[in-house]
């Protein structure tokens, strides 16, 4: 296949695709019903032509079967009255009739072939276009109801597109303040871990506070008793 074939048959693919989304099914059904009823007419007509040919060679044949008996009966006469000369003619006019007689006898034979499968298609359309417009208001219903369906599907769909969508937005705000809160919670941490600290710091002064307190009072009573014993030595 050449590259113009193969470039033909990817834009006639193209235009099917387009035209069945542009058909409308009971337009279709319609047309097609009334191209029917037209080759049934055409068929009709053609069957009325054949037979009228038909007709009219089967009178001919009739009329050539009648030649032939009289120049048969002319041929006998010819004899009788010794005129060999008058016979033979009239055998030879008789030799031309029935050769003629068989050339329309094949021709007819020929035109009832043709008329019995003309006659075929006929009754084999005519069958298919009564079971067309008897199933015509089935189909028609069939993709009413159809189209209804997608109708509803599609409006399903667009709804759950939307539904999608908030609950995109919904599982988003969430998420925000989900972080948030966690947030807050990192935030409580810090501080009470920031409290605690002072806390400790608070119990480390208090503590060495404590310590020098102790120590002061050591060195207090140690002085203390220093001085007692230096004047008892005295």
């Amino acid at each position: 296949m050449g590259i113009f074939s193969r470039v033909a048959n990817i834009f006639k693919a193209k235009a099917n695709t387009v035209l069945n989304e542009l058909e409308n099914p009971e337009e279709t059904l319609n047309y097609s019903i009334v191209e029917m009823k037209e080759q049934l007419n055409k068929i009709k007509k053609s069957l009325v032509d054949i037979t009228t040919v038909k007709k009219g060679l089967e009178d001919e044949l009739e009329d050539i079967q009648g030649k032939i008996q009289i120049a048969e009966n002319q041929a006998e006469l010819a004899v009788a009255s010794n005129r060999e000369d008058l016979a033979r003619a009239a055998l030879e006019k008789k030799q031309n009739l029935v050769e003629e007689k068989e050339r329309l006898s094949r021709q007819i034979e020929e035109l009832s072939g043709k008329q019995s499968i003309i006659q075929k298609n006929k009754e084999h359309l005519e069958s298919e276009l009564s079971e067309l417009e008897t199933k015509k208001q089935e189909l028609i219903a069939m993709n009413r109801a159809a189209e209804a369906q997608m109708a509803v599907k599609e409006a399903l769909t667009g709804i759950s597109s939307e539904m999608n969508d908030i609950r995109g937005r919904i599982e988003r705000a969430e998420k925000r303040i989900k972080e948030k809160k966690a947030k807050v919670s990192a935030m409580d941490e810090l501080i009470e871990m920031g409290a605690l600290e002072e806390l400790e710091e608070r119990d480390n002064v208090e503590a060495e506070l404590n310590k020098i307190h102790r120590e002061e009072l050591i060195k207090q009573e140690l002085d203390r008793l220093k001085k007692k014993h230096q004047g008892g030595n005295e």
